[in-house]
C-alpha cells in the first residue's frame, strides 16, 4: 500500500510539473504577440490610439484587478480545478478574440487575461506544496518557459501573420495549439485532486494580516516596481533612443538581445535563490544593476544605450525570478504563498498598467524623456531597498 501510494504520489508529481510547464508556455505570449501586430489591427478594424492602446493595457488592469480575488476562489474549489478551469477560459478567450469584430476582440483579451491570471498566482504556490526540496530548480524552469513563450510571442508573430491567409488573426488564432495542449495536460492533476481533498487553505490559516504585513509590501514593492520598469521600457523604449538616431528596427533588435539575456537569469537565479539562507545581496543587486541601466539611458552617448537595454533585461528578469521565489521563501505554508502572491500581482500589475501612461504622460507635458528616465531611476532605488529587506531570512509570521 505504502509502495502503491508513494508512486501515486510521484506521478501526481511528474504530471503537475509536465503541466505547469504547458501552462508557463502560454502565459506570455499571447500577450506579447500582440504588439508587433498592433498596427495591422488597427488600420483592419480602424482602432483610434486609445482603443489600440487598450489591447495591451486590458491584460495589466485584468491581471491587477482579479488577481487578488484568486487566493479566495482557489480555496473553494481547489488549485488543480482552478487552473483546469483556466485552460478552458485561455482557450476560450484565444478563440474569441480572433473571432469577430472590435467586441469579440475586448471580450476575447479580457478572458484569457483572467485565465492567465490564474496561472501567475497560483502556480508558485503549487511548487512550495509539491516540490519543496525542488523550489529553485522547478520555478527555474517555469520562468524559462515563460520567457521563451513570451520571446515566441514577441518573435513570430510578425512573420506569422505575412505568411498566412488570415493576417493577424491567424497569428494570434495559432495560440489556441499550445493552450489545447495545457488542457489536455491538466486533466490528469485536475482529475487526483478532484478525488482527494480540495485545498488545503482550511488547514492553514494565516493568522496575519498581509495588507498590514511590513514584509508583505516589501516583497510587493519589490514584484511591482519590476513589472512597471519592464512594461515601461517595452512601451517606449524605441521613442526613449530614437534622440540618438536609433532606429525603430534597430530598437527591435535590441529588444530581442534583451529577451535573450533573460534565460540565463531565469535559469540561475531560482536555483542560487533557493541555496542561501539570505538573498539580500542579490535583491539589491536587481536594483543597482537596473540603476545603473538607467542612467546609462540618461546619458548623451549613443554608445551607452545598447549595454542599457541588456542591463535592463537582466535586472528586470532577474527581480522577476526572485520575486517568485519570495512568495515560497518567505511564506510558511501554500495559503500563505497564494494570499501573498495574489497582493504582490495585484499591486505589481496595477503599477504596470500606470508605468506607460505616466511616463507618456510626463513626456507630453515637458516634451523630454529626462523626467520620464529619472521616475525609472526611482523606480530602480524602491527595488534596490525592497529587495534588500524582503531578502532577508525572515517570515511573514514574524510580524504578527
Amino acid at each position: 500500500m505504502k509502495i502503491a501510494a508513494t508512486l501515486s504520489t510521484t506521478q501526481h508529481r511528474l504530471s503537475l510539473f509536465v503541466a505547469i510547464i504547458a501552462l508557463a508556455f502560454v502565459l506570455r505570449g499571447p500577450l506579447t504577440g500582440v504588439g508587433p501586430l498592433l498596427q495591422s489591427i488597427q488600420l483592419q478594424l480602424q482602432l483610434n490610439g486609445f482603443l489600440a492602446g487598450l489591447l495591451t493595457t486590458v491584460p495589466l488592469i485584468a491581471f491587477g484587478i482579479f488577481s487578488v480575488f484568486i487566493p479566495r476562489l482557489a480555496a473553494r474549489l481547489g488549485s488543480e480545478q482552478m487552473l483546469f478551469f483556466a485552460t478552458w477560459v485561455l482557450t476560450l478567450g484565444l478563440l474569441l478574440r480572433c473571432g469577430g469584430g472590435l467586441s469579440l476582440l475586448y471580450i476575447g483579451t479580457a478572458l484569457l487575461s483572467f485565465a492567465i491570471a490564474v496561472g501567475n498566482v497560483l502556480i508558485p504556490s503549487m511548487v512550495k506544496r509539491y516540490f519543496p526540496m525542488k523550489i529553485g530548480l522547478v520555478t527555474a524552469f517555469y520562468a524559462l518557459i515563460m520567457n521563451v513563450g513570451g520571446a515566441a510571442g514577441s518573435g513570430l508573430s510578425a512573420p506569422l501573420a505575412h505568411h498566412n491567409l488570415w493576417g493577424w488573426r491567424g497569428a494570434l488564432l495559432i495560440w489556441v495549439i499550445p493552450a489545447l495542449l495545457a488542457m489536455i495536460v491538466w486533466w490528469l492533476p485536475f482529475k487526483v485532486a478532484h478525488a482527494t481533498e480540495p485545498t488545503e487553505m482550511k488547514t492553514h490559516p494565516v493568522s496575519t494580516n498581509l495588507w498590514l504585513n511590513p514584509l508583505a509590501w516589501q516583497i510587493t514593492l519589490f514584484m511591482g516596481f519590476q513589472s512597471f520598469l519592464f512594461y515601461s521600457t517595452v512601451s517606449w523604449l524605441p521613442q526613449i533612443v530614437a534622440k540618438a538616431g536609433v532606429s525603430a528596427a534597430e530598437c527591435g533588435g535590441w529588444l530581442g538581445m534583451m529577451q535573450l539575456v533573460m534565460i540565463p537569469a531565469n535559469l540561475l537565479i531560482p536555483i542560487y535563490a533557493a541555496r542561501l539562507k539570505q538573498q539580500q545581496w542579490m535583491g539589491a543587486m536587481c536594483g543597482i544593476v537596473l540603476l545603473t541601466a538607467v542612467f546609462l539611458l540618461i546619458s548623451p552617448w549613443r554608445s551607452c544605450y545598447f549595454p542599457a537595454v541588456l542591463l535592463l533585461g537582466l535586472g528586470i528578469s532577474s527581480a522577476f525570478c526572485l520575486s517568485m521565489m519570495f512568495f515560497n521563501l518567505r511564506s510558511n505554508n501554500m495559503t500563505e504563498g497564494v494570499l501573498l502572491s495574489g497582493m504582490a500581482q495585484t499591486c505589481g500589475y496595477l503599477l504596470a498598467a500606470i508605468g506607460p501612461v505616466l511616463m507618456g504622460a510626463l513626456h507630453d507635458m515637458l516634451n523630454s524623456w529626462l523626467p520620464s528616465l529619472w521616475l525609472m531611476v526611482i523606480a530602480a532605488l524602491i527595488i534596490t531597498f525592497a529587495g534588500w529587506k524582503a531578502g532577508q531570512n525572515r517570515k511573514l509570521a514574524d510580524f504578527q
